[in-house]
């Protein structure tokens, strides 16, 4: 018998699910996206943020037959982090396992092309500009306004809400079923940067297999990332009351702030991104934290929906992949029975993604003297790791992006650090 699911969000977690439904054999999936398709969009006209997919996340997707090669084939393997100042040496942080780096406008037309190319429209339909505007769990319905249309009414069996930390299912299910969640803002917000790695009439070309990060003092960065054709594509991080961008107001204004603070950047800005920047949107991170994942055997949240967290360590999208991992192994063990499939995943996935939190929150210090610290653990414990294998684990930041142990385990190896960043961060 074939299973209706309506999939709320058409990001990577909502579209890898999909992926994983269908080849199974006995769904009907319809996806419904309040954004516009962005195989039709330019990946530089809306807000978007570089991903770094590891370990975690590239187990997820190669569960689907050539769908880490395609994504491969359109991304850039980094061999570490740059960290650059305006005074004092240049910090080189390498890395043994390469990241795969690629945009997140990118992922996800990735995952739609070879979702559409694999199953027909008899087995999958992708609709952009819908939102979700209600919910009756009683009835298993949804309520979708398509842009400038009339709403209209889908039935579902399952319904899967991978729509994101502003999720319209997670705010159904707090208001109607008790749900207990919390979020919060983090600290930083940030803009969407885009730059040329060359800029040679300059004397400037960035390495094409790292990732350039630059800080100053008052707790504002840039963080840029390769992309395929000699593109870097970042964000501007700054306190959210503190936006240096905000009073300016040309071009050449913006350009000469990044001369002046992150000069190698500053010369591989032209003045089409000074201004475009100039008018982009300033974002801010919502973080997310539930105390289940489902509702009965129908209603399913995955993703940012269900654990959004801090981008500091990279793991927001590399652990939504791994959700769907994790439901796909359940799926096999349950036979498709979501009534035992769907507590099962809360019950395991739950104390991961609140370990996560932790992680993500309190692996980076922002005290000077931890950083250094942070930097001198790293360096030794890969040393002693290199040594002594058996006996010791990588810190923190390697086990979490080299391996795919469980992040409560991660977070029950190196509890001490984490609880020392957060005495620090409580102090101030």
């Amino acid at each position: 018998m074939v299973q209706n699911v309506v999939i709320i969000g058409a990001g990577p977690a909502g579209l890898l699910l999909a992926h994983y439904l269908l080849r199974r054999g006995n769904y009907h999936i319809d996806i419904y996206e309040r954004r516009p398709d962005p195989r039709l969009t330019s990946l530089f006209s809306g807000r978007t943020f570089p991903l770094s997919l590891q370990e975690r996340g590239r187990k997820a997707l190669r569960v689907i037959v050539g769908l880490e090669e395609a994504i491969a084939a359109q991304s850039v393997f980094c061999q570490g982090t740059i960290i650059y100042r305006k005074q004092g040496k240049t910090r080189r942080v390498p890395r043994k396992i390469p990241i795969l780096t690629l945009d997140r406008n990118r992922l996800v037309a990735i995952l739609l092309e070879q979702l559409t190319k694999t199953y027909s429209p008899n087995q999958v339909k992708v609709n952009f500009n819908c939102e979700c505007i209600q919910v009756d769990g009683t009835a298993k319905t949804v309520t979708l306004k398509p842009e400038g249309k009339d709403s209209f009414t889908a039935h579902y069996q399952l319904l899967v809400g991978a729509d994101g930390a502003r999720s319209s299912i997670r705010e159904y299910l707090v208001k109607n079923t008790g749900l207990p969640c919390s979020q919060q803002y983090v600290p930083d917000s940030y803009k969407s940067v885009f730059l040329s790695r060359c800029n040679l009439s300059a004397g400037v070309e960035l390495e094409a297999n790292k990732i350039h990060a630059w800080s100053l003092n008052n707790n504002i960065r840039t963080l840029m990332v390769p992309q395929p054709g000699n593109q870097l594509n970042g964000v501007i991080l700054f306190k959210d009351q503190n936006n240096p961008l905000e009073g300016l107001s040309t071009k050449e204004e913006v350009k000469a702030f990044f001369q002046e603070n992150f000069p190698t950047f500053g010369q591989l800005m032209s003045l089409e991104e000074a201004e475009t920047l100039l008018k982009r949107p300033v974002a801010r991170v919502l973080t997310v934290r539930c105390d289940r994942f489902h509702e009965g055997d129908s209603v399913l949240l995955i993703g940012d929906a269900a654990h959004a967290v801090s981008p500091s360590i990279g793991q927001g999208c590399n652990s939504s992949l791994e959700d769907v991992l994790i439901l796909g192994q359940l799926l096999e063990q349950y036979g498709d029975d979501w009534g035992r499939v769907l507590p099962k995943f809360s019950e395991q996935r739950v104390p991961d993604a609140h370990a996560l939190q932790e992680l993500s929150d309190y692996t980076f210090p922002r005290q000077k003297l931890l950083l250094v610290e942070f930097f001198f653990r790293l360096k030794v414990r890969r040393l002693l790791h290199q040594w002594f294998t058996s006996w010791v684990d990588p810190f923190v930041f390697d086990l979490v992006i080299d391996t795919d142990l469980p992040y409560s385990q991660v977070l029950d190896l190196h509890q001490g650090w984490i609880n020392k960043v957060k005495r620090s961060i409580n102090e101030n």
